[in-house]
């Protein structure tokens, strides 16, 4: 067995189901960067650059074989370069095991998930599942079993301020979505964020725990990804702009980090770190909510 066929086959076993691939940017002082495919292991913490080549990766996922893709059975892991509203975008494929990069097709059209589409049932997010259903309305969260309401949660709890520091009334930060956790075990309740802005849009995430019926306050997030086995929540922080070290003039660059957020304890670990950009993660194998 040659020293590649051997390279190739652990980099195939470090994409196996349940690990992380996400888009990554390490910035240099001089030269040019580009956004490279990462995976990340829940067992060990491990990082593993998976692509390094002169062109940006974006929205990675994992494919197993007839994914939908314009070429049918894709195996590997599939992006698109460069970002889906470039004229010039396309959808590419990775070979794990071999290392090549070539395009399928069309950049995926960018559409709403199904989950914040308005919903029937007189609300505008509806979820259900094990037996209960949940009905969001503006900032108010309804849960019910059997037709009779057994939880109701206003998620209002921000004043909006005048520029003076006057006050201005509730913020309106809607509910977005509403997705139950694989296992039904959590109710994760996306709204839209607080902070959120045109140059560092957010969400803020909120748990309802199916057994207690306790809504708590998870994470602000540009996005993220469910670990089900786990209980636990890869998220990526709102981008913020930092100083490059080292560069000749003054120089701000977007950084954003993966972390990691324990629904049970709320304990929150940090996965990256560094002047780097980390974004679109997804679950290899399993199931997740995006």
């Amino acid at each position: 067995m040659t020293v590649r066929t051997i390279l190739a086959l652990l980099l195939v076993s470090l994409l196996l189901p349940g690990q992380v691939v996400f888009s990554h940017r390490s910035y240099k002082e001089r030269g040019s960067s580009y956004q490279e495919i990462w995976n990340w292991n829940p067992a060990d913490g491990a990082l593993q650059p998976l692509t390094n080549s002169a062109r940006d990766h974006y929205r990675p996922l994992c494919r197993d074989g007839n994914a939908g893709t314009p070429e049918g059975d894709v195996r590997g892991i599939t992006f698109v370069s460069p970002r889906e509203f470039e004229p010039e975008a396309k959808l590419w494929s990775f070979d794990r095991a071999s290392g090549e990069e070539r395009v399928i097709g069309p950049a995926p059209q960018v559409s709403d998930d199904e989950a914040g589409k308005p919903a029937a049932n007189g609300c505008d997010h509806f979820a259900s599942a094990g037996g209960m259903d949940a009905c969001a309305k503006e900032e108010d969260l309804t849960l019910r079993r059997a037709g009779k309401a057994v939880a109701h949660f206003h998620i209002q709890l921000n004043i909006c301020l005048t520029a003076d520091g006057k006050t201005n009334g509730p913020c309106a930060t809607p509910i977005e979505s509403l997705v139950w956790s694989p296992d039904k075990k959590w109710l994760i309740v996306e709204e839209l964020g607080l902070e959120t802005n045109s140059s560092a849009p957010q969400s803020d995430y909120y748990l309802v725990n199916a057994a207690t019926l306790r809504l708590c306050k998870a994470v602000s997030a540009f996005e993220m990804v469910w670990l089900p086995e786990r209980d636990q929540m890869v998220y990526v922080t709102p981008r913020e702009l930092a100083p490059l070290p080292g560069a000749k003039r003054g120089r701000n660059v977007w950084v954003q980090q993966l972390m990691l957020n324990d629904a049970a304890t709320g304990k929150t670990t940090a996965i990256t770190s560094g002047v780097s950009s980390n974004r679109d993660p997804s679950l290899c194998g399993s199931e997740s909510y995006r």
